[in-house]
């Protein structure tokens, strides 16, 4: 009997433009954050920009409850459009000079509207594409190459950036998603079944947080998500004006995060290496008191030679974290719960960032940044401990259910 194949026309084309979109988004999140900090030399204004674009996540399980509603292409390419038109309307501003931070500020929300939207569409694309027995590798694909293209982009943005300017960068972004939604169009997506609109919104709404929180560990799920979130948000608000600071600029910032991508990178393939050899559980708490033993240790970092090792440590167990976190979330959750569970643990997790960089803002440009990480790694060590202590009070430790397929 032949095995299906994985590469049919459809996957091709889903899987080749999500890579370029993220090669293009890695590239605009450097521009956009030095363009705010070069017009303001505010940290401050920085994190405020980024928690904006971060905020409408709140709103991922309405989002995911309309586009239920609709066939997969149209909330795909129009999600597209929106973001590649936000991204080219800066650009170009950009280009002709400086651009107001209240536009910035405004754009920055629009985006954050049009992700949240575009998200929950995206989830399960790859499984409607590919044959059942191809799945798993085809999911190992994609995060391969988008985790590739991240790297390549963050080390090429910031040095793209410091040459030709944030402008640029955001315009190449811009292109990027209108040929992404361009490629969609050649998609043929199978029929699904669509949400019945006559079942009541909010009771299913409803039925799905009381779900959540019928268990420690699936009420820790999302505290968990928000935590490591949570723990990143300094480093992006204030890496750049350490390095600037440094000496390094754009390049370093862009350097830094790509290192951190190559260790998620290199931690996740090594953990699939070690499949069930590995306990989830033990290794959740592990990751999550490293991320905050290296977050911590940055506080106490010279020079950005001595930021860097850190950085590919952080990203090894960051990757620990969450791929434990997966296994952990698959196994746990009752498959008809999926979607909910999963959008709440996506929307709690997401708010770590927007919430941390809005209590930082104020007082960003006033307080040592060794303080700030120093503060950050030790609440994120503390989380570790409380996120153990759920473990050992979850009364169904062992999977009752066949593990689901996460969405794409």
């Amino acid at each position: 009997m032949v095995k299906p194949s994985l590469w049919s026309r459809n996957f091709l084309i889903w899987w080749l433009g999500n890579a370029q979109s993220s090669l293009g988004s890695a590239l605009a999140g450097i521009a956009l954050s030095f363009l705010v900090l070069k017009q303001t030399g505010s940290a401050g204004a920085m994190g405020v920009n980024l928690a904006l674009s971060l905020l409408p996540t709140l709103f991922s399980p309405l989002f995911g409850t309309l586009v239920d509603r609709m066939p997969v292409l149209p909330p795909l390419v129009l999600g597209n459009l929106l973001r590649a038109a936000l991204q080219l309307g800066v650009g170009f501003a950009a280009l002709r000079g400086p651009v107001p931070l209240e536009a910035l500020h405004t754009l920055a929300l629009l985006g954050g509207l049009a992700s949240a939207f575009y998200g929950p569409a995206s989830m399960g694309v790859t499984a409607r594409l590919v044959p059942a027995s191809q799945l798993q590798r085809a999911s190992g694909l994609m995060q391969g190459s988008t985790q590739t293209l991240t790297l390549l982009g963050l080390v090429g943005g910031g040095l793209l950036v410091s040459r030709l300017g944030s402008g640029a960068a955001l315009i190449f972004d811009g292109v990027t998603f209108a040929f992404f939604a361009a490629l969609l169009t050649l998609v043929r997506f199978p029929a699904r079944t669509l949400t019945d609109v006559r079942a009541g919104f909010w009771s299913e709404f409803w039925g799905g947080l009381r779900y959540a929180t019928s268990s420690p560990v699936l009420w820790g799920l999302p505290l968990l998500a928000l935590l490591i979130n949570a723990s990143f948000a300094p480093m992006e608000m204030l890496l750049p004006k350490r390095m600037l600071a440094l000496g390094t600029g754009a390049a370093g910032y862009g350097l830094f995060f790509g290192l951190m991508v190559a260790g998620v990178a290199a931690g996740s393939l090594f953990l699939a290496w070690l499949s069930e050899r590995a306990s989830p559980r033990g290794l959740s708490v592990a990751g999550l008191a490293g991320m905050g033993l290296c977050v911590g240790a940055l506080a106490l970092t010279r020079s950005a030679a001595a930021m860097y090792p850190l950085a590919a440590l952080l990203g090894l167990f960051n990757a620990a974290t969450n791929v434990s976190v997966g296994v952990i979330f698959q196994t746990r959750v009752a498959p008809e719960y999926f979607g909910r569970v999963g959008s709440l643990l996506s929307m709690v997790g997401t708010a770590g960032q927007p919430l941390t960089l809005l209590a930082l803002a104020p007082i960003a440009d006033h307080i040592s940044i060794a303080v700030i990480f120093a503060v950050a790694g030790g609440v994120t060590l503390l989380g570790a401990f409380g996120w153990a202590g759920l473990l050992r009070a979850d009364p169904h430790p062992a999977p009752e259910v066949s593990p689901p397929a996460l969405p794409a």
